[in-house]
């Protein structure tokens, strides 16, 4: 059992194969529950699906990356919030702003495929998308994985300004 409060950052650490990922993939509803519950906020969400629990609040950047490779930055970012209702509204210009804010680099590559940018950029794109879905908690499944030692401070610095600006954190 483990707990995440609001407001916080919390890393899971442990050995390759010791079941981070799993984890992670278990809380945003992508693997099922095998025992147990997971609440978000005081409610029960185990059962609730994965597309609902983005609508509640939960989001994740995958391990990998796992950009859409023949789409464009601002196409990927737009995945992220597929499932808001407001894609045409002031809201969703803001939420796209605070992510170009957080990372320029996007920014300047909006129009570039994403299967054709560095790790790093790889990196700041998938870490985008899950904040276009508005996230409460945010889940980080290894943001520095294959990253250069410069770009993971730059990372975690992000990581940082995304928690002081609400976001609760679990990587």
């Amino acid at each position: 059992s483990f707990g995440v409060e609001e407001g916080t950052i919390v890393a899971l650490i442990g050995a390759n194969g010791a079941g981070k990922t799993t984890t992670l993939k278990t809380l945003s509803g992508l693997r099922p529950v095998r025992a147990g519950s997971i609440l978000l906020n005081g409610k029960d969400i185990t059962k609730t699906p994965a597309h609902q629990r983005v609508k509640l609040g939960l989001s994740q950047s995958p391990e990998g990356r796992g950009c859409f490779p023949g789409m464009t930055v601002r196409e990927n970012l737009e995945m992220g919030g597929f499932a808001r209702r407001d894609q045409r509204t002031a809201a969703w210009k803001q939420d796209l702003d605070r992510v170009f804010d957080l990372f320029p680099r996007l920014r300047e590559r909006e129009k570039q495929a994403a299967g054709s940018m560095s790790g790093g950029e790889q990196q700041m794109v998938a870490m985008g998308r899950a904040l276009m879905a508005r996230p409460k908690v945010l889940l980080l499944d290894e943001p520095s994985m294959g990253l250069a030692p410069k770009l993971i401070q730059q990372i975690f610095s992000i990581v940082t300004e995304i928690n002081q600006q609400g976001t609760t954190v679990l990587m």
